[in-house]
């Protein structure tokens, strides 16, 4: 069990450096990180993994104290929490935006990928939701992006998308044009 959860998780955060060194050579720029945005999951997230590590020590010195451990037991059992940090940093990190799209844990949503952004009028907690629709390969899917109602970044967030889908909009048409005049 902990062989084949040490490859998938290998294979999770493979993909994360392999995704973040791809945005880096397309000269991606941090525009804003989201204050508001997933705070639950962050401190799920934070709870989770010190909870994991916890508990795995406890482990680790429970086998050793009862010599009940072989060599490939002891390094599963530390192997894994280090490969689980690994993974649930990004899950950590603030939603961004960015001159490629959003970034919401660890995934980006292009700019010229949304269809449209519908602002939800306050909850009872005074929070404002931007709902994201976006094309998925062949099928539509959306998010929420969280604001606070009187946050001066909800104004900084619509500034953007209208700034960077209007821009790309207009990038995209000027390709397909191109490809027609050819």
């Amino acid at each position: 069990m902990y062989l084949l959860m040490i490859l998938l998780i290998t294979f999770f955060i493979t993909t994360n450096v392999r995704n973040n060194m791809k945005y880096k050579k397309e000269n991606m720029q941090v525009l804003m990180n989201l204050n508001i945005d997933e705070k639950s999951t962050h401190l799920v997230s934070s709870i989770v993994l010190i909870a994991l590590i916890i508990f795995s020590g406890f482990a680790v010195i429970g086998m050793i104290n009862t010599k009940t451990y072989t060599d490939d037991s002891v390094l599963g059992m530390v192997i894994l929490p280090i490969l689980m940090i690994f993974l649930y940093v990004p899950m950590l990190k603030k939603t961004k935006i960015s001159t490629l799209g959003i970034h919401k844990k660890n995934y980006l949503i292009r700019w010229e990928e949304i269809k449209g952004v519908n602002y939800l009028k306050p909850d009872a907690k005074n929070k404002v939701k931007a709902k994201i629709l976006y094309n998925v390969g062949t099928r539509d899917a959306s998010v929420d992006v969280t604001f606070m109602k009187d946050d001066p970044q909800l104004e900084e967030f619509k500034e953007l998308v209208k700034e960077y889908r209007s821009t790309k909009k207009k990038s995209n048409k000027s390709k397909k044009d191109n490809k027609s005049e050819k």
